[in-house]
């Protein structure tokens, strides 16, 4: 069985996409594609940010490299514009060969594919890395980003009820997962 491999500075390539690790200058395009917008935060884990004097990459950053996570910056290959973010939200031990991923877009870059495409890299680059099992789950009423995970290939695994606590109340989540087919 392999072993989880952390290269903090990895960097991965799609057609279209860049995925390199979060740097301090993504603050900004952080903050005004994703932090400064309450209709991507309505399902995304993070706290609103009011003032861009108030932007940061810096903790989410230096909190993944410290729990040795991945944390990528996605951006446009052909312009690097950011525009959203991509990150590992759990870290595999010697029981569980398993890493969740979570995700975020800046609402001008939804419905283009980006998340799909993405997505897909990251699993694979996952497996590359020693992981056995990538999970994603979603808000139930996030439907979207249920799309996004079928369209990477994930398969449903099923609700779990009340699942997280997030502004105030418990949500259920909608779960899949892909099994590293080079482990069967």
């Amino acid at each position: 069985m392999k072993e989880f491999v952390y290269e903090p500075e990895a960097v991965i390539e799609t057609e279209r996409l860049l995925l390199r690790p979060l740097e301090k200058s993504d603050a900004l395009p952080l903050f005004h594609c994703i932090s400064h917008d309450r209709e991507v935060l309505k399902y995304y884990l993070a706290p609103y940010i009011e003032k861009e004097e108030d932007a940061s990459a810096d903790s989410i950053a230096e909190s993944c490299r410290r729990q040795k996570l991945y944390c990528f910056a996605v951006v446009k290959k052909d312009t690097g514009e950011f525009i959203g973010m991509l990150n590992q939200c759990s870290s595999p031990n010697i029981y569980f060969r398993n890493a969740e991923l979570g995700y975020a877009y800046g609402r001008k870059y939804w419905n283009c594919g980006y998340a799909t495409e993405a997505l897909k890299a990251a699993i694979q680059f996952m497996f590359r890395h020693g992981i056995h099992k990538v999970t994603c789950c979603h808000i139930t009423e996030n439907a979207a980003s249920g799309r996004v995970m079928q369209k990477a290939g994930m398969l449903y695994e099923g609700i779990r009820p009340a699942e997280m606590y997030y502004r105030g109340r418990y949500w259920d989540t909608a779960n899949y997962y892909l099994l590293n087919p080079e482990d069967e």
